[in-house]
Order: C-alpha cells, then sequence, then structure tokens
C-alpha cells in the first residue's frame, strides 16, 4: 500500500472513529475510554504519515534542485552533460544514480601517432620518421563509460556516498582492432565521500581527480571543470591527474574553502641520450630508479616498470566564490626518490663508467630530492548562462607529471640524485551556450621546461644539452624506417596546442538525450638547441563523436 493510500485508510478510520463517539457516549465509561484511546493511536498514525509524505516531496525537491544545478557543470564528464534522472530509492534510504554514455566516435590525423581517442601530444613525429607520411584513421566505441553513485544519510546532518566510474580505455595483452576489438575496462574513478553540513567538512578517499583539478564551485567532488573536448587527453596545458588520494575540505560559509590532499605518486624520469639511463653509470655511479612491475603490477608477460616512490604527493588548495567568478590557489610538494651505487674508485677509468661486474664492490644508499609548484585558476560567467572563460597556471620543480602533455620532471644529476626541471604551464578557454543544446568551446594551452645540465666526466649531461644532434630530424633515411641511429635527438622543451570543437544536442527526452560533437586541433612540439639547431613539428588532428547519454 503506498503512502497516499495509508495516509486515505488513516483519515477515514479517523472519521469514523470520530462520528461513533457521541453513540457510545451513554455506555460505560470504559467502553468510551477505550475508544478515545483508539481515536489518539490514528491520529498519531496519521501524523507519521503526514511527516513521511512530508519527507519524500522534500527529497523530490532536493533531486530536482540538483538535477537543475546539473548544468553549469557540464564539463565534468569531457563531454556535454545533462542532470542525472531522479535517483532511485533504496531500501534503508539509500539512493542510487546512473550515469554515462554509450560512444561512437572517430579520429584522423594528419601524421600518425599510433594512438587512440587520446593523443600523445608530446610524441607527435619528425619528419624522418615513416609515420610522418602516414595519415592516421581510427574509429572507436571505447570511450563510453558507466557510472554509479550511491548515496544514504546517516542524519539531517551526515551524508555517506560512493561513486564509481569506468570506460573501456584500457589495454589489455592481446587488445587490438584487428577482430574482436578486444579492449580492457578501465578504472577512471572510484571513491568514498563523508559529509558534514554543520562542520562544513568533506573527506574523499579512493581514486578522483586530483586535488589541484579545478573545480566550477566549491571543492566538490564530480563538480570538476573538465575541458569539452572529445580527446581523451584533453589540451596542452590543462594540469590533472586521477589517483588514489585522501582528501580533507573546510568550509568557511559559501564563499571559501580550504583542502589538503595526500596523493600517490609517480614520476616522469628523463633518460635518452646524453643522460644517464635506468641502470646506467655516470661519474663512478650507478643509478636505479624504475623497476619492473610484479605480482598485480604486471603478469602476462605484460610488465611495466615503476618509479621507486616513497612518499605520496602533498596538494593544498583555496577556493574562493565571492558570487561572481571561481576562484583557486594551490600548491604541491613531489618528493622523487632513486638508489645510487657508488663505485669503489680504483675500478674507475676515465670516462665515469662504473664497471657492471660482481668483483666491483661499492657502497649503495636512496636519494630523496624535493620538487614543488604554485598555481591558479579562475571561471568567469562573463556572460551568464551564455559565455565563460577561464585560465590557469602552474609553475613549479617536478611538475611535469600534472600537464596533459607528460613532459619530464626529474633528470639524473651529475651526483645521481633526481633533479626535478623546471617548468611552467598555462592554459586559456572559452565556452559559449549561443542556443539551447549547443555548447561552443575553444581552448589553447602551452607546457614548457628549462634545460637542467651538468657535467660529468664524458662531458655535458643531463636535461636539454645543446650539443646533441637534431641534424637528422628533417632527414628520412633507410635507418630511419628500420629503427636504426635516425640522427635526432630532439629533447622536448615545448608542446603549444590550439581547439575549437562544438556539442549539439539532436534530441532530449524521456529516453535520454543523444548528441554529437565535432573538434579541430592543432599541436605543435618543439625541441632544445642542439645541432645545428631547434626543430619542430606539428599536427592537425580532426575528431567526430556521436553519444547517447540514456540517463
Amino acid at each position: 500500500m503506498t503512502i497516499k493510500n495509508r495516509l486515505h485508510a488513516v483519515l477515514l478510520a479517523a472519521f469514523a472513529g470520530a462520528t461513533l463517539v457521541p453513540a457510545y457516549a451513554v455506555a460505560d465509561d470504559a467502553q468510551s475510554a477505550r475508544l478515545q484511546r483508539q481515536i489518539d493511536a490514528l491520529q498519531s498514525q496519521l501524523q507519521s504519515l503526514q511527516k513521511q509524505v512530508s519527507e519524500t516531496k522534500k527529497a523530490q525537491r532536493e533531486a530536482s534542485a540538483q538535477a537543475a544545478q546539473a548544468p553549469a557543470a557540464q564539463a565534468q564528464t569531457g563531454g556535454p552533460q545533462l542532470p542525472f534522472k531522479a535517483p532511485i530509492a533504496m531500501p534503508g534510504g539509500v539512493k542510487m544514480t546512473w550515469g554515462g554514455f554509450l560512444a561512437a566516435e572517430a579520429v584522423y590525423r594528419q601524421h600518425n601517432t599510433v594512438s587512440d581517442i587520446g593523443t600523445p601530444f608530446a610524441s607527435i613525429p619528425y619528419p624522418f620518421s615513416p609515420q610522418y607520411k602516414e595519415p592516421e584513421f581510427r574509429g572507436t566505441a571505447r570511450q563510453s563509460r558507466i557510472s554509479l553513485l550511491v548515496e544514504g544519510a546517516l542524519d539531517p546532518v551526515q551524508k555517506l556516498a560512493g561513486y564509481y566510474e569506468m570506460d573501456f580505455l584500457g589495454v589489455g595483452v592481446t587488445s587490438n582492432y584487428n577482430e574482436s576489438n578486444s579492449w580492457a575496462p578501465r578504472l577512471r574513478q572510484g571513491y568514498l565521500t563523508y559529509d558534514n553540513s554543520d562542520w562544513g567538512f568533506h573527506l574523499l578517499a579512493g581514486q578522483s581527480w586530483s586535488l589541484l583539478t579545478q573545480n566550477t564551485v566549491g571543492i566538490t567532488p564530480r563538480k570538476e571543470n573538465i575541458p569539452l573536448t572529445i580527446d581523451a587527453n584533453y589540451i596542452a596545458g590543462f594540469d590533472y591527474t586521477r589517483n588514489w588520494q585522501i582528501r580533507a575540505v573546510k568550509d568557511f560559509g559559501p564563499t571559501v574553502s580550504l583542502g589538503v590532499s595526500i596523493e600517490n605518486p609517480a614520476s616522469q624520469v628523463y633518460a635518452s641520450s646524453g643522460a644517464i639511463a635506468n641502470g646506467g653509470s655516470l661519474n663512478g655511479l650507478i643509478v636505479n630508479w624504475a623497476n619492473a612491475g610484479s605480482s598485480f603490477l604486471g603478469s602476462g608477460g605484460f610488465a611495466n616498470n615503476f618509479n621507486t616512490e616513497t612518499a605520496p604527493d602533498i596538494i593544498g588548495k583555496a577556493v574562493f566564490d565571492p558570487g561572481w567568478g571561481h576562484y583557486e590557489l594551490f600548491g604541491l610538494a613531489r618528493f622523487f626518490t632513486d638508489g645510487v651505487f657508488t663505485c669503489n674508485p680504483a675500478l674507475v677509468p676515465a670516462n665515469g663508467v662504473c664497471p657492471f661486474t660482481t668483483a666491483n664492490v661499492g657502497t649503495a644508499n636512496s636519494h630523496v630530492t624535493v620538487g614543488e609548484g604554485v598555481g591558479g585558476s579562475v571561471l568567469l560567467p562573463v556572460v551568464p548562462k551564455l559565455l565563460d572563460l577561464q585560465g590557469s597556471v602552474l609553475y613549479g620543480r617536478g611538475i611535469g607529471r600534472y600537464g596533459a602533455a607528460q613532459l619530464s620532471d626529474v633528470v639524473v644529476a651529475s651526483d645521481g640524485t633526481l633533479s626535478p626541471i623546471t617548468a611552467w604551464h598555462a592554459m586559456v578557454g572559452a565556452v559559449g551556450h549561443p542556443a539551447a543544446g549547443l555548447d561552443i568551446y575553444a581552448y589553447a594551452g602551452t607546457e614548457r621546461a628549462n634545460g637542467n645540465v651538468f657535467s660529468s666526466a664524458a662531458g655535458p649531461t643531463g636535461f636539454g644539452v645543446t650539443t646533441l644532434s637534431n641534424a637528422g630530424c628533417g632527414i628520412v633515411t633507410g635507418a630511419s624506417f628500420t629503427g636504426g641511429t635516425s640522427n635526432c635527438a630532439a629533447v622536448n622543451k615545448e608542446v603549444d596546442m590550439a581547439t575549437v570543437g562544438f556539442w549539439q544536442n539532436l534530441y532530449k527526452g524521456d529516453y535520454g538525450r543523444v548528441a554529437t560533437g565535432f573538434q579541430y586541433q592543432y599541436i605543435r612540439r618543439k625541441s632544445f638547441d642542439g645541432v645545428p639547431g631547434p626543430v619542430s613539428t606539428s599536427d592537425n588532428v580532426v575528431m567526430s563523436s556521436l553519444r547517447y547519454y540514456p540517463f
């Protein structure tokens, strides 16, 4: 029986009881008292049912209010976002809300990067490569996404929630496009939250967007301001990660929020021509900064290398929402670790190459180097509901991992330690809403790193050595087609990018929403000076998308 029907039954029973009271008034007092108690019980039940109806209506109003706010954060899934449908009420007051979309997408690149719907911005091929003359087309459904939000109120001020989100951009041992397209599911997000409205306190634990990532309001999960690009790697200059973290946030009214997070570390270590590689020798030292994964980090002959990390990244953030615009300031600290073996000095030759023999007995130690960064961002509703502008910047040492272009964080120094590379990232964007169901966007971004060079017995070494040869970067040879020496060092110094695109609703109704999108992007990759000088390359990329949002 529904609450409404139960309410009607109680009202009828109460009315009947009230009309019978006069008839029994002439009877004995005991029977009259018994009837009065029955009436009191019915009235109590009526009040309880009225409270349930009121709470149900309140929950429906809150769900409608949340739905109305969702378009302001439409970028949170990397495409146009509609409010979720009303959540499913479960026993015990738990609510479940499904989300996600099905995608049919395609990408065409002028130069082949051998990648799917996410472009490796720092790996655009140079003219010497056979890939430079090979245009690339791929059709894919792998960005299709599934999400589930589970919420429950402990009491009027305390709330627990869990969020899970996955797509199919994972790569298995045998994944390919030959026949069955056996691509692996990938965990995008999976975390729990605790919120206390009386304290203004929020806790998040699990895998989520980094605290460094810009939000649209406050420091609120699922309110991240993600670029609307079809490209799964977004845009150069956009700072983010999605990784494990434990985050605590304190609100000071609706205007100011402060947050701190410890997050899973990882490092982009530069180790190419002119720099010491993992397990290589320099100045009588042998270094180790990465090892092949085992157990759940690698199996079936498919194992990545993982850096030697000993401490999490630490991020702090202050957010201001004064009533017009959204403003953020943030800082991070990072800790880079490697192991260093010091050779017996009597065995080190003039070139500083430590002998790789069992007879070479020396000492081993680990070293930790600190990196840091500071930055900020703004989001401005210049023309409310019509045009939003945004900008962000990050500057520091060892910040490469947080940029979408993934430039290097550190390089092995002459003393064997991992030395942070100074860099800066910047991005600007504009999103317009000229008509209902239409979003038009434009973004531009850059990531740039400074050189970090050291002396050694064998000559200059490090990141951005100017004596390396770039002479073969524009010359096609047989060696470049067979993987031989290309005479092209071309150490990445800068990645610049600009993109424009749109999303248009084709259908929006009781059965969900269908949207189509189109994006063009121009990418430019630049190197450090070399012999005879710096070199650059570029790529033109076009992407299309057709998505169905059933929820």
